[in-house]
């Protein structure tokens, strides 16, 4: 069995991974369109008479990306497997790609294995998280190390280097933290490594995972988008339940960050209250705020005041 500390590790050393693989997502969550909106709306386009196979692939990609970014990743997962197949006679291989990526997330080790299987001989990007697993699995780190070195892997190598300093020890560690932050210094990876004040990366629903919102500055852009991406929901939950009984408005690796939250929504005027969450195996907590009678009203009167919302189960 892994450990939680395990699980927690695997899905912040692949953050990188998931910026590269997912910077689609950010168009949502600029836009200001609400999620649960979205989600219906592209539910009921692929529910429609007659839609053709090309067409309910492109609206389960738009499903599956939306779904991550709400946090819902066991949905995401699901959706991008739904998409790989959608075209009868052709798989397509960015969407398995994509979902065995949400599984890794999930620590459904396995399960992303087997989705990898058939591209490992095509995609270096999928040899590279198959070989990531392993070695957070086992602790053995040769196979990804000789990886780092490989002319076939030279645009992942950052990646590469910054995940073997993530999961190495003593020397070890020290030793690749030096590289990324000599070869890669302006890179993201490489200015993490440097302890750069600021950072600015592209949103994803891993940062919640990796606890990275509140040790990491964002653009200014980017911060309502951050808060607008809701923790995953937990295995008792209906990912098909789209209404809810209260909204989320951020989630925090640190208590102090949810309480300035609470207490600034509650200045607006709004009932805040703050939940403790198991995320991956480490305690967050989320602010929300009731929907009310009129869940659509009550999150555009959050968005007038400032704040992204999402329903939650």
């Amino acid at each position: 069995m892994i450990r939680p500390a395990r699980r927690y590790l695997i899905i912040t050393v692949l953050l990188i991974a998931f910026i590269s693989v997912f910077a689609p997502l950010n168009i949502f969550a600029q836009s200001g369109v609400a999620l649960t909106a979205e989600i219906q709306s592209i539910e009921r386009e692929i529910a429609r008479q007659g839609i053709s196979a090309a067409d309910k692939h492109a609206a389960l990609v738009r499903l599956a990306r939306v779904r991550q970014l709400s946090g819902d990743i066991e949905g995401a997962a699901r959706s991008w497997l739904e998409a790989a197949a959608a075209v009868p006679g052709r798989v397509d291989d960015i969407a398995l790609l994509s979902c065995a990526y949400c599984l890794a997330a999930m620590g459904e080790f396995d399960r992303a294995a087997a989705a990898l299987v058939p591209l490992l001989s095509r995609y270096p990007r999928a040899r590279f998280l198959d070989a990531s697993i392993r070695a957070i699995v086992t602790g053995d780190h040769g196979e990804l190390g000789s990886f780092a070195d490989n002319p076939e892997y030279a645009e992942l190598k950052a990646e590469i280097i910054f995940t073997l300093w993530k999961i190495s020890d003593g020397a070890s560690k020290e030793r690749w933290k030096m590289r990324l932050v000599n070869e890669f210094p302006n890179t993201p990876e490489g200015r993490i490594a440097r302890g750069a004040s600021s950072v600015v990366i592209m949103p994803s629903p891993f940062w919640l995972f990796a606890s990275g919102l509140d040790s990491l500055s964002l653009a200014e852009n980017d911060t309502a988008a951050v808060s607008a991406v809701s923790a995953q929901p937990s295995s008792s939950s209906s990912s098909s339940q789209l209404t809810a009984a209260r909204l989320q408005t951020g989630i925090f690796s640190r208590l102090a960050n949810a309480q300035a939250q609470e207490a600034r929504l509650k200045q607006a005027g709004f009932s805040a209250s703050i939940e403790t969450r198991n995320v991956s195996g480490n305690e967050m907590w989320a602010v929300t705020v009731p929907s009310g009678p009129d869940q659509n009203r009550t999150i555009a009167q959050l968005k007038s005041a400032g704040f992204d919302s999402f329903p939650v189960r």
